[in-house]
């Protein structure tokens, strides 16, 4: 699956279900990008660690356009301050890791509701999401999602996820936990879901 400039892109996934494997790996194929990494797992060759959100506009003025954001605590406030920073890139991918630590279903931080409603179009920037389950992505993201990435999933109360419009979806709850396999779906006409998988491990992780 091509995971292009503009387009939305979500990736669900419980813990241990290859899911943060999967995120680096894009990450190591993604040339221009703001990584928000609250848990400190990522950091592929040549990224860079900013200390705070002026030095993101620095970085990325000297070349460094694959930065990685680490902060504790990393509060919605921390995030506003370097989801503004991206806001300022142009054709740049923002990778937001665990976004259930500051979303829900109704709630959404106020700057990344307009970049998803506003920059990721007009500035051809594209947003990668990852999270648990459905019912934690925001409503407006969900329904606006072009790529859904979906390891295993067992849970079937999460009414958002049944409510999508996913051929064969029902191969999410079939799949071995264990295998490392994901379901792939650009939501274009005509288009059909794929299990892909096992997951490819970088090379900077084996």
């Amino acid at each position: 699956m091509d995971i292009d400039l503009s387009e939305i892109s979500v990736i669900l996934g419980q813990k241990n279900s290859g899911k943060s494997v999967l995120f680096e790996h894009l990450l190591t194929q993604t040339e221009r990008y703001i990584c928000i990494d609250p848990n400190a797992e990522h950091g592929p060759p040549g990224a860079v660690f900013p200390d705070n959100p002026g030095d993101v506009l620095d970085h990325w003025m000297r070349g460094n356009t694959q930065q990685v954001i680490r902060e504790n605590p990393f509060t919605e406030d921390v995030l506003d301050e370097y989801l503004r920073a991206f806001g300022q890139l142009k054709r740049c991918y923002l990778y937001l890791d665990e976004a259930h630590n500051w979303m829900s279903a109704h709630h959404i931080p106020e700057v990344l509701q307009h970049l998803v409603k506003w920059h990721v179009t007009h500035a051809n920037c594209g947003l990668v999401l990852a999270a648990h389950k459905a019912k934690e992505v925001h409503d407006q993201i969900w329904t606006q999602t072009d790529n859904y990435l979906i390891f295993t999933y067992g849970d079937h109360e999460d009414s958002k996820f049944s409510k999508v419009s996913i051929p064969d979806k029902h191969r999410v709850t079939e799949m071995d936990p264990n295998a490392y396999q994901f379901l792939t779906y650009k939501d274009v006409a005509g288009a059909s879901s794929t299990i892909r998988g096992p997951v490819e491990i970088p090379a900077h992780l084996r």
